[in-house]
């Protein structure tokens, strides 16, 4: 409606603009009107404003008047068919019930019209599909004005090809470059779908992520499923990317100190793949039993200072035992208490602690292990707990 009464303002300053030109010298004329005994003397230019106006008026009311009818007839009406609907209607059902996928025709249909948008919407239903050449062709032979929408198809074609180069080749770019005019009004949408796709991206290639130009600012969450992705691609990691992980983290020293509990275990369970981290992976391990008792990081902490710390063993002691105190009743303490009392040779005291919690799998595992004689047989059961479905491995 308000591009009708623009149209109409634009013609009205038009007529008007004749009309004085046409006037010039000769005057606005005279008009004189009389009707029910009313009397109206005034010249052509006002009656042409007053036509106008009332145009105008007639127009809004039954624009207005017709919204009304329409809707209140709706709510009564019960649609007899599908196709009568209007386009946006029909799209609107389609959405509702999330039948895209199988109702493509109809889409399809919609939109054959627009040149904008029907090569658009044809690719991403390749994409759908998982047809990244047919997708290719439909961007290909379209010179699409709709630079950003076609970019975004070209990055999920990139990372369906697994070309993760032109990926972030591409994402890059629209992350820097100044988002065009008409897009404004859904920047905030465009961008969740820009970090959409940083998301896709970490997740399928997490390490390529620190060669990346532009680094993207991903909330607590985001981050800790790309450390996650890490963690599970770490056998992708190189030296380059090691020192690049150690640098993130002494970036992010402030941020990992927010991290809930179960996030900072994630990226320490990270650190210990690697070697590079030994001499922090342990201290980070005493960081988070400070804040929360956790068994597994107990028992990652206790490999680490064996195994690379070499702590005193007086140290490790007086750490357990401050625990002990702090956490009572904890079975992976008492699994501590018997590497120990182990080192320091005092047998009374394991045999003690081994017939502590009969129903504790490590605690068992120790008994195991303490049954068997022979250091053959000890490696075998070691063997057997490196292959159970925890994800972290200690050697102890």
């Amino acid at each position: 409606m308000r591009n009708v009464i623009f149209a109409y303002l634009i013609l009205f300053l038009i007529l008007v603009g004749a009309f004085i030109v046409l006037s010039f010298n000769v005057g606005f004329g005279y008009v004189f009107l009389q009707w029910h005994g009313w009397q109206l003397q005034t010249n052509l230019l006002l009656v042409l404003i007053l036509f106008f106006i009332l145009l105008i008026a007639l127009y809004a009311s039954w624009t207005v008047l017709k919204r009304i009818f329409r809707r209140n007839i709706q709510n009564h009406l019960q649609p007899k068919s599908f196709h009568k609907l209007h386009p946006y209607e029909r799209l609107g059902i389609l959405w509702l019930l999330k039948a895209e996928q199988y109702e493509q025709q109809q889409i399809i249909s919609t939109y054959q019209a627009s040149a904008l948008l029907h090569p658009l919407i044809r690719a991403q239903m390749s994409l759908n599909q998982m047809d990244a050449e047919t997708a290719k062709d439909w961007l290909k032979h379209s010179k699409n004005p709709l630079f950003e929408l076609a970019e975004l198809l070209k990055i999920d074609i990139a990372l369906l090809e697994e070309n993760h180069a032109e990926a972030f080749e591409r994402i890059e770019f629209l992350s820097v470059q100044p988002l065009s005019t008409w897009l404004n009004p859904v920047k905030s949408a465009y961008q969740a779908q820009l970090q959409q796709k940083w998301l896709q991206l970490s997740l399928q290639y997490p390490w390529k992520m620190f060669d990346a130009t532009y680094q993207p600012q991903f909330e607590q969450t985001q981050n800790i499923l790309w450390l996650q992705a890490l963690f599970q691609y770490k056998d992708r990691a190189d030296a380059q990317a090691i020192d690049q992980l150690a640098q993130w983290i002494e970036n992010q020293q402030e941020m990992i100190q927010s991290y809930p509990v179960e996030h900072k275990i994630v990226l320490l369970k990270l650190m210990v793949q690697f070697e590079r981290f030994d001499a922090h992976s342990f201290i980070f391990a005493e960081q988070i039993l400070a804040e929360r008792f956790v068994p597994e990081v107990l028992y990652i902490w206790l490999d680490q200072v064996f195994e690379h710390a070499h702590l005193d063993i007086a140290v490790i002691a007086e750490k357990i035992e401050s625990w002990s105190q702090q956490y009572p009743a904890q079975p992976s303490l008492a699994f501590a208490q018997w590497h120990i009392a182990q080192q320091q040779g005092d047998i009374t005291q394991a045999n003690h602690l081994l017939v502590q919690y009969p129903d504790d799998p490590y605690m068992a595992y120790l008994r195991v292990k303490n049954a068997l004689s022979s250091d053959e047989l000890q490696h075998d059961l070691k063997l057997m707990l490196q292959f159970s479905e925890q994800d972290f491995k200690f050697n102890l």
